[in-house]
């Protein structure tokens, strides 16, 4: 019998050096909730009066773009504007290329296993172009996240036009202060809020709009607050969460429902409330989790992030079987794992080399 600590390191294997087991543990909480809403919805007709398909879908998805901000946080290096416009257009490309691998590949060619087996198009090249002028029909969280990689880069190589002008004017203050990430990702935040209703909505570009500040804000939150965070700091997220999580409402007019005594200024930040504390909520779990020693479900938790685009992939073929939940997780979990072990399909349907 393989001992646990075994376990561990063939797990270990499947990633990187860099990764962190609370990201992991993190996207595998996040990974399962998404079966779960998947399954609720597709058990009942009325799935949206169900509490946990309200909760769920309330923060699932923000929580997903917000861990794939707090992974690009890893390699997040602000003082890099610096090295001039050349250096950082080089670093630019390099960066959206891994990202056409790691994502754009995958989000292709599970439009075309789809295409294959169901048929959604009169061909495979007409189901490419749905993929992309409906982002929904295919895995659209894919494509959110390259837009939201290089939409960050390009903010990089504006943040270093400008440090140039910067040092040619003599402002040596404003270029320390540009070169100081929190600065940086401030910045994006509020140009983006200023810009964002006029960005392009073709081609899958408009998932920028909704999800883009959850990415920054995964940014911030793993580069400079959560290592300050005990997991008691937390508690008012869960707070928030559980006094506005009624309210809410997917068919609902900014997704609030029953709440007309609030102004119209907080209303409008009341969706992007209930995520982010949602959101919270999970992070929270998931460091408890990977300070614990409970370790089969931390083996596990760790596994389903690191396997987490197969099983968003895969689940949706299995979503009938029984046990509901239980059926299309393991069964996902487990073809994920095979698929990650062939070379060739590890990198055109997980996006790994």
């Amino acid at each position: 019998m393989i001992c646990a600590c075994e376990k561990m390191q063939q797990i270990n294997m499947i990633t990187s050096k860099n990764r962190d087991a609370f990201l992991d543990i993190a996207k595998g909480l996040a990974i399962i909730l998404v079966v779960v809403g998947h399954v609720v919805q597709g058990s009942s007709e009325s799935f949206d009066d169900l509490l946990w398909f309200r909760v769920i879908y309330s923060f699932h998805m923000p929580l997903f773009v917000f861990l794939s901000g707090a992974v690009a946080a890893i390699a997040f290096q602000s003082d890099s504007v610096q090295d001039g416009i050349g250096s950082t257009f080089r670093r630019a490309k390099t960066k959206i290329s891994k990202a056409s691998i790691r994502l754009l590949l995958p989000f292709l060619a599970w439009c075309v296993i789809n295409q294959l087996i169901y048929h959604h198009s009169d061909s495979i090249f007409s189901a490419l172009i749905l993929a992309f002028r409906r982002p929904d029909t295919a895995l659209w969280f894919l494509l959110a996240i390259f837009y939201c990689i290089a939409l960050v880069s390009i903010f990089e190589i504006i943040f270093s036009v400008l440090n140039l002008l910067f040092q040619k004017a003599g402002l040596k203050t404003a270029s320390k202060l540009l070169c100081d990430g929190r600065i940086q990702i401030i910045l994006m935040v509020l140009i983006w809020w200023a810009i964002r209703d006029h960005t392009p909505r073709g081609a899958g570009v408009s998932l920028l709009r909704p999800y883009f500040i959850y990415y920054l804000l995964g940014m911030g939150f793993y580069k400079y607050i959560y290592l300050r965070l005990s997991i008691w700091k937390y508690l008012p997220a869960w707070i928030i969460f559980i006094a506005l999580i009624p309210y809410w409402s997917r068919t609902a007019v900014d997704n609030i429902d029953g709440l007309t005594l609030i102004p119209a200024v907080p209303l409008y930040f009341y969706a992007g409330l209930v995520a982010l504390s949602g959101s919270l909520m999970i992070l929270n779990m998931a460091k408890w989790i990977s300070e614990t020693e409970i370790k089969p479900i931390r083996i596990f938790l760790i596994l389903c992030g690191q396997l987490s685009l197969g099983i968003y992939a895969l689940h949706y073929f299995f979503l009938a079987y029984s046990p509901k939940v239980l059926a299309p997780l393991l069964i996902s979990v487990g073809l994920a794992y095979v698929i990650n072990k062939i070379p060739v399909f590890r990198t055109i349907l997980l996006g790994e080399k």
